[in-house]
């Protein structure tokens, strides 16, 4: 019987993220299934919990091409102020190009105070068009985070 394809990209994420903190230096292991958080790091003693959320590549949806769009709730009907007390970062994980975007959770909360529903990341590898007015003015795109700059866990 296999696992369904969202588990194996899941499970894909959580292995290249531990990888990536190992290479940057850190003491970084598997959390145990069914927990809030996939991996755990070590640093002077302090433990950091992670969540990792992965996906295969850019997508395409409304207005929005060629990102990187991550979902953030666990399960229909989580309780996401379980998740803002069980987890010190998510890691977001662009595997087609092998980057890894590292978000304190502190960052993560919405004006609402909870935990917010999507994230989205452009590539520096894409070039992005901008708008076309129609008296032919193009305005450059300028909103947006790129994955790039969030590759490194700065503990």
């Amino acid at each position: 019987m296999g696992l369904s394809r969202e588990l194996q990209i899941g499970k894909a994420g959580e292995h290249f993220v531990c990888c990536d903190l190992i290479l940057q230096g850190y003491n970084a292991f598997l959390a145990d299934q069914g927990l809030p958080f996939d991996i755990v790091v070590e640093k002077n003693g302090a433990l950091v919990r992670i969540q990792a959320k992965a996906t295969r590549g850019l997508i395409s949806c409304q207005k929005a091409k060629n990102i990187y769009r991550f979902g953030t709730r666990r399960a229909k009907n989580s309780r996401t102020r379980v998740l803002e007390a069980a987890v010190d970062y998510f890691a977001f994980v662009a595997l087609d190009i092998g980057k890894v975007a590292y978000i304190p959770i502190s960052e993560m909360i919405a004006r609402t105070g909870k935990v917010k529903q999507t994230v989205e990341f452009k590539s520096r590898e894409v070039t992005y068009a901008g708008r076309v007015y129609s008296n032919g003015t193009v305005r450059s795109p300028e909103w947006g985070k790129y994955i790039q700059d969030f590759t490194n866990l700065n503990l």
